[in-house]
């Protein structure tokens, strides 16, 4: 699995102390001269994702699910292909955004739009040759740059992008989400965005749909998860957990779902599902469609993915604000 993979790692708290007045050792583009962005939101999308981290910390709402990084790539940064180094021009741009109650998309209060790229050989060698930019989100125009932007920050983040990390100071994307038992513990206190009770002929037996008595709850980790921004479907790190109790409200069933990434299940959205333990709600079983309950859970759920049904393998859900 990959480690945790994020682009321009900077400290949210100190954005504001050091976005200007910055010295930087490989100098700064004109911002009447930096058209190099225009039309970044039609390059290639290669990260999208709300999964926390440890890695980020606060850094691009890093400790807020409700916040989702989208990353684009040029061509000439997706031109690299198995060489070690990028080549000159290779541009990266990084968004940090959430949506508000009415669903209108908001820009993260510091650090939304961050971008990097890549130099004549000599302009900051020590940083891989790396130029570093803060954008103004709703103009695009270029608020600060330099090789080291934020006091070094930037490239100070980004010597670590190493290994199985990253190379040439990026870091490898797409990242991977993988939870560990554990991480449905909490489901309860997370978003309610749907609850049935008896029969569901959808369901037929599945999730006790055949029950009169049966009460079925989903819930969603992070309720500002949008599957109509992004390319990918929901940003990866996403979580839903579905609840079922009987009559007398004792938990009869527990299934899970997570956005995975990184080509872990391409075909199938790249799910991971999970049947979970109805007490501990520890992980009895998890992996991708074919390999859960005989694929069952995503020979269901893909139905959602046509008809007006859902999107993305998740169905349309009323306390959704975008599938529903």
């Amino acid at each position: 699995m990959n480690r945790i993979a994020m682009l321009l790692l900077l400290p949210l708290g100190l954005i504001a102390l050091f976005a200007v007045g910055c010295t930087d050792d490989g100098g700064t583009t004109d911002p009447d001269d930096a058209t190099e962005f225009d039309g970044y939101e039609s390059w290639e999308q290669v990260e999208y994702t709300n999964a926390p981290s440890d890695f980020l910390g606060a850094a691009h709402a890093g400790n807020d699910g409700e916040y989702t990084r989208r990353i684009h790539a040029n061509a000439q940064a997706l031109s690299r292909g198995a060489r070690a180094d990028y080549p000159e021009d290779a541009a990266l741009v990084k968004e940090t955004f959430t949506f508000d109650a009415s669903g209108d998309k908001q820009w993260a209060a510091e650090g939304a739009l961050l971008a990097m790229v890549k130099r004549a050989a000599g302009y900051d060698a020590d940083g891989g040759d790396w130029e570093y930019f803060m954008l103004d989100p709703v103009s695009g125009d270029v608020v600060d740059s330099g090789a080291d932007l934020m006091n070094g920050m930037c490239k100070g983040c980004h010597t670590s992008a190493t290994g199985a990390a990253g190379e040439d100071f990026v870091f490898t994307h797409p990242y991977e989400f993988a939870v560990a038992d554990g991480d449905f513990d909490d489901y309860a206190s997370w978003h309610e965005i749907d609850s049935e009770q008896g029969p569901d002929a959808a369901l037929g037996a599945a999730h006790a749909g055949n029950d009169e008595n049966a009460v079925r709850t989903i819930f969603r980790k992070q309720l500002a998860a949008n599957p109509a921004e992004g390319d990918w479907g929901y940003p990866v790190g996403t979580m839903i957990a579905k609840e079922v109790r009987d009559g007398a409200g004792a938990i009869i069933g527990m299934t899970g779902m997570v956005k995975r990434g990184a080509g872990f299940d391409a075909s199938n959205g790249d799910w991971e599902w999970f049947a979970l333990d109805t007490t501990d709600f520890s992980m009895e079983a998890r992996g991708t469609g074919a390999e859960v309950m005989g694929g069952m859970c995503v020979g269901c759920h893909g139905a959602a993915n046509s008809g007006g049904n859902g999107s993305d393998y998740v169905f349309a859900h009323d306390g959704d604000p975008f599938n529903h």
